[in-house]
């Protein structure tokens, strides 16, 4: 099937887009992903993450739009099945040529489809629009810290850890740490490896922050986990660290 033909206008144009993912599934790859994706709502096909990124890259110079649009009244329908489909969405708001402020209508029917840590990690490398909107988008991320919903919460987590671990926003991603509080599991793990990445780049005001942070004994024992994990931290800093581990 030639990718940059389909025009993306009816069901049973898309349907046969789907029949051709399952074509050229993984089997064993979806095995792989049905494991370490959870919690999942939606089924996998098992198109590894290289072959899909050239899918998408291909639609966005043919008819992005069309796929986005056709995407959301598939998805706001209840026909939406497949996880593939969800990161072919995000990967298209990154990779499409639009207006900003379009862009960010489409980050936000993203975020309303995420459920699971996957579709919310996996596009972040896609949204390199971030480096020519750094200040706008940052407000934009700042408009939803006092969002509920746990995948929504990782999601700027995983925006600041991506694009904004610079010395100008450092400060700021402390405050937002300690302002969004969760106990969910996949919020808390994404802000330890934030803080980890934090450390690896800003080590004695990371290191500072951790030693009197008011943040829950799971997240900064997490964080002191991850630190300890990286290759880019010596053996005296894991031991150093240590320290500030609490019970």
């Amino acid at each position: 099937m030639e990718i940059e033909s389909l025009e993306f206008k009816t069901e049973k144009e898309y349907k046969e887009f789907l029949d051709y993912l399952f074509s050229i599934r993984d089997i064993e790859y979806k095995d792989f992903n049905t494991k370490i994706i959870v919690p999942v709502d939606c089924e996998i096909i098992g198109i590894r993450t290289p072959i899909l990124r050239d899918i998408a890259k291909k639609i966005a110079k043919t008819s992005s739009e069309n796929f986005l649009n056709f995407f959301e009244k598939l998805f706001l329908k209840k026909k939406i099945k497949y996880y593939e489909e969800k990161v072919l969405y995000g990967f298209l708001i990154g990779y499409s040529k639009m207006d900003y402020q379009d862009r960010l209508k489409r980050i936000d029917f993203f975020i309303d489809i995420i459920d699971n840590w996957a579709v919310c990690d996996i596009v972040d490398s896609s949204f390199n629009f971030i480096n020519k909107n750094k200040e706008d988008f940052y407000k934009y991320l700042n408009s939803k810290l006092s969002a509920t919903n746990l995948w929504e919460q990782r999601f700027i987590f995983v925006m600041l850890l991506a694009y904004y671990v610079e010395d100008k926003y450092l400060k700021d991603i402390f405050k937002i740490c300690e302002k969004i509080k969760s106990e969910e599991y996949y919020v808390n793990m994404a802000k330890a490896w934030l803080l980890s990445v934090c450390y690896v780049k800003y080590r004695e005001e990371t290191y500072k922050f951790l030693e009197k942070t008011k943040l829950d004994a799971w997240t900064v024992n997490k964080s002191i986990q991850k630190i300890r994990e990286s290759l880019r931290v010596t053996k005296e800093e894991k031991e150093k660290i240590l320290i500030l581990k609490r019970k």
